[in-house]
């Protein structure tokens, strides 16, 4: 049984938040613990908007309460309005992970019929300590950029390898095959990348640069693109001469493609190719001016796969 990070940093948290609560003399001190379980969360951002909405959360669980057991006395009935009133509020401030919590400590009050002062800053404190710790615990979380550079390498290389493929496919029509499975591949590497970039960006909290995660949706676009390239390539059929500047032109996106690429020198290339077709004879045949249409659409196709780069390049 592999015991993962998260379980050791939430058993520590509890651990020590019990052992201070109990150093600083507060009355049910295993709520801090349970307090602290359910605090730790998967990156530093999660873990501190719900410590934050927690805190901020219990003032106003505090305020509730103590109007309704005014009404109503320290009652089961009195805690059942409580609830009727605070759980509305929590949802619409999107803090519903702060009502268990909150309500246990409101529980307290109800038990010891009384909401004096002491009673009221031990359960602050008891708050304030399961919080902590947990925030403590997540300050140490495992540098994810490895996987990142992992997962860009995987989607490029297998990008680049459709590149080559439709090239081929010009000449030999079976060089295509397996094309879908390659794009499969690809959006897997891209969703665990984008799962990564995401996770790597929460857990900075005050500088939150968005580079990896507009990397991967880059990507994601221009893998639609190639989607449906290997769909057109599939029912074209010219002469050599005919396909030999688009084939050229892959090979040439093939062997400048990378991350470095701002894909501005490419993008000159394909005007190049759209003059050397405006100036080739007309076809002469219905079959070959549809089959000229595919390859003009083909050539259309790879100008917005370089354009995705621009833009990207451009904004980032």
């Amino acid at each position: 049984m592999k015991i993962g990070l998260r379980t050791i940093k939430t058993v520590i948290a509890a651990t020590l938040a019990i052992i201070l609560a109990n150093y600083l003399g507060l009355n049910a001190p295993s709520t801090a613990g349970i307090i602290a379980i359910l605090s730790v969360t998967n990156t530093k951002k999660s873990s501190f908007k719900v410590g934050i909405g927690r805190i901020i959360a219990l003032f106003v669980a505090i305020g509730i309460a103590y109007i309704c057991f005014q009404l109503l006395g320290f009652t089961p009935l009195a805690f059942g309005l409580y609830l009727l009133i605070y759980i509305p509020i929590a949802a619409r401030a999107d803090m519903s992970e702060a009502i268990p919590v909150n309500s246990v400590l409101i529980t307290h009050f109800l038990n010891a019929k009384s909401m004096d002062k002491d009673i009221i800053i031990n359960s602050i404190l008891l708050l304030l300590v399961g919080v902590g710790l947990a925030l403590i615990a997540n300050l140490y979380m495992p540098n994810v950029e490895d996987e990142i550079k992992k997962n860009k390498e995987n989607v490029d290389k297998s990008i680049k390898l459709l590149l080559v493929k439709m090239s081929e496919a010009f000449k030999n029509p079976f060089a295509a095959v397996n094309c879908e499975v390659t794009c499969k591949e690809v959006a897997k590497s891209i969703d665990e990348g984008e799962r990564y970039a995401k996770t790597h960006m929460d857990n900075h909290l005050l500088a939150r640069d968005g580079y990896e995660m507009s990397y991967f949706q880059m990507r994601r676009m221009q893998l639609l693109v190639l989607e449906d390239m290997i769909s057109l390539i599939n029912e074209i059929d010219v002469e050599a001469d005919v396909s030999k500047e688009i084939q050229m032109l892959l090979v040439k996106i093939y062997e400048t493609y990378g991350e470095d690429n701002d894909g501005v020198e490419l993008k000159k290339s394909v005007i190049s190719v759209y003059k050397h077709y405006e100036i080739k004879p007309l076809p002469k045949t219905r079959e070959e001016f549809e089959n000229r249409a595919r390859l003009y659409q083909f050539l259309t196709e790879i100008q917005t796969f370089i354009d995705i780069k621009v833009n990207f390049n451009t904004i980032k």
